[in-house]
């Protein structure tokens, strides 16, 4: 998904699909004070656009390109704390113990309409898959479920 708030804090991760293969780079803050975008192997670009150019190798609008990788965190945890005595039952010190709370997970779509809609046949809608990074069409008015290698939406 392209990356709508500009505004990028330092060590925002980002991930983008090219050629079925995924690419990294990280909001660092360079030697002048500025934001800059790091890839994976260490080079440096001052814009999103000239990360994406060095991967792909052609010009490329790098907020479109670019997305804000999806972060993967530990589910949070609750802890209760008191004061234990030496008093203290089995059964309250079983109730003092911290209770792990599930944190709501973002769902990221892995189908999406394609943009582009050109040279596709009456009748039919091309799709994207991110999973596999390949396009499929379908019928026009249906979601699809699952592109064809089985990935669900």
């Amino acid at each position: 998904m392209p990356i709508k708030d500009r505004n990028l804090t330092l060590g925002t991760k980002l991930i983008a699909r090219y050629h079925k293969q995924p690419y990294h780079a990280e909001v660092i803050e360079g030697e002048d004070g500025k934001i800059k975008f790091k890839l994976e192997d260490g080079r440096e670009f001052k814009s999103p656009s000239a990360a994406g150019m060095a991967i792909t190798g052609h010009a490329c609008d790098g907020w479109v390109f670019w997305s804000v990788e999806a972060a993967e965190t530990a589910p949070a945890t609750e802890t209760t704390t008191e004061t234990l005595t030496t008093e203290t039952s089995t059964e309250q010190l079983a109730e003092t113990v911290s209770t792990p709370q599930p944190t709501a997970v973002k769902k990221v779509k892995s189908i999406f309409r394609a943009p582009n809609q050109k040279s596709v046949p009456s009748g039919q809608t091309r799709w994207y898959c991110k999973d596999c990074g390949e396009s499929f069409l379908s019928d026009m008015g249906t979601i699809p479920g699952t592109c064809p290698q089985g990935h669900k939406a």
